[in-house]
């Protein structure tokens, strides 16, 4: 069977739900149409004491996943920033191999986290030559749950991605040669990252409660207050795609730029801000 029939199975895998749209083939007036046969939100159950986050998920998709598999299926998978940890790594010309890249990537992640970093997957996303990489890292443990969990039910996965690669790439061209402050909203959550024509300067990820606005202007001032003067600026790329556009804040400091998913012309009708990463290109 040609890889072209397999249905498509995305996730977003938080701690509390999983967002999942299901895509299938027909053919239509110009040929083969991919078209969206299934999308849903599952609450996760909370996590026992002393588990990881992230096995309420795993026990989720087990009961979900003989659901929503009908025929031969492959999968990408997109993880909360709860589930992921980010750092920058400097640029160094020295290095000779992809072997010394991880293990270069693997020193930045223990200086910052801890012996922590040992038991982490770790995953370089490239940049333009002397230019920091942006590298993220996942519990091994985690990862070696949903390929399992995947592989029970015969679906590959195509890939894994975390939330703030998946949002960016998303956006990419609205982001390309920016400088501002990314800004990725979850529950729970806020990521930040400054980007200075493009080009990664910063990362961080902090937890929040439910006046995230409030929070998101203290941190803002914070990390301005903390940056370089020559990477200054009062821009906001904002994704927070589950949010109503008139529930987001408006600051008269910060030039808020809402980020507006991508979407495939062939989904606009069924398109839900929730899945919005889901359902992304």
């Amino acid at each position: 069977m040609l890889p072209l029939w397999c249905d498509e199975l995305s996730v977003e895998m938080t701690p509390e739900q999983l967002v999942l749209v299901r895509f299938g083939w027909k053919f239509g007036g110009r040929g083969l149409v991919k078209y969206i046969a299934a999308k849903s939100v599952v609450n996760c159950p909370p996590a026992s004491n002393g588990e990881p986050s992230w096995t309420a998920a795993i026990s989720a998709l087990k009961s979900e996943l003989p659901k929503l598999v009908q025929r031969k299926t492959v999968a990408r998978i997109i993880l909360s920033n709860h589930f992921v940890h980010y750092t920058l790594v400097p640029w160094s010309d020295t290095l000779n191999s992809a072997t010394e890249e991880d293990a270069y990537a693997r020193h930045c992640f223990k200086q910052l986290y801890g012996t922590d970093a040992e038991n982490w997957e770790l995953r370089l996303s490239p940049n333009r030559a002397e230019q920091p990489q942006i590298a993220s890292a996942v519990d091994k443990r985690l990862l070696v749950s949903l390929r399992d969990t995947f592989a029970q039910q015969g679906i590959k996965i195509k890939s894994i991605k975390p939330r703030l690669m998946a949002a960016y790439n998303n956006c990419r061209q609205a982001l390309n040669m920016s400088s501002g402050w990314l800004v990725l909203y979850e529950a729970g959550s806020l990521c930040l990252a400054m980007l200075k024509d493009g080009n990664w300067r910063s990362v961080r990820t902090i937890r929040l409660g439910q006046d995230w606005r409030s929070t998101l202007l203290m941190v803002l001032e914070r990390e301005s207050y903390l940056t370089e003067p020559a990477l200054a600026s009062n821009a906001v790329f904002l994704w927070a795609p589950e949010i109503d556009e008139a529930a987001l804040p408006k600051f008269d400091k910060w030039q808020i730029n809402i980020l507006n998913p991508e979407v495939n012309p062939a989904f606009v009708q069924e398109y839900e801000g929730r899945f919005a990463l889901a359902m992304g290109r």
